[in-house]
Parts: C-alpha cells; sequence; structure tokens
C-alpha cells in the first residue's frame, strides 16, 4: 500500500502546463504588472517559475491581440441545426 504522502511522478508536460494555466487564470484576476513581480521575483529560486517568465510576454501580447477581436456568435438557427446533426463546437 502506497502511502499518501508519497508525491506523484508527473510527466514534464503535466509539470510544465498546469503552472501555465494558473498563471494565465492570475493574469485575468491580478493583471500582468502584479504577475509580472511575482515572476520576477520568484524565478531564480524555481525552474518552472523561470520558464513562466520566458513565457510571460508572449502570453500578455496574445491575450492583448484577442481582446481586440470582435465576439462571434453563430446564429441561434445554426446553432440549433448543429445539434440535431450531432455536431459540437
Amino acid at each position: 500500500m502506497k502511502k499518501e504522502s508519497e508525491e506523484k511522478n508527473y510527466s514534464r508536460e503535466e509539470v510544465r502546463d498546469e503552472p501555465f494555466v494558473v498563471m494565465c487564470k492570475a493574469l485575468d484576476t491580478f493583471g500582468p504588472k502584479e504577475i509580472l513581480n511575482l515572476l520576477v521575483e520568484n524565478a531564480r529560486q524555481d525552474e518552472v517559475i523561470h520558464q513562466l517568465l520566458v513565457q510571460f510576454p508572449t502570453v500578455v501580447a496574445f491575450g492583448d491581440f484577442l481582446s481586440t477581436l470582435p465576439i462571434v456568435k453563430p446564429p441561434k438557427q445554426k446553432r440549433a441545426r448543429k445539434g440535431k446533426k450531432g455536431i459540437t463546437s
């Protein structure tokens, strides 16, 4: 029987993806200036945070770009037809 205190073995993707998602949510909550300060302060001590700091400019620029695009919703009629055909979007 395994002890609950043992750490799980995570793949590299899991180690990288979970903090990335958390950083993106934090950007929406606290804003880029506050998150950048946190990343800079902690990047020397933690390799994962260092990698997030490397990705930070791209994520912020991409988020700023997407925020300028209009939200396009398909007409309800078209959504209803897709739903009847079993197509999900």
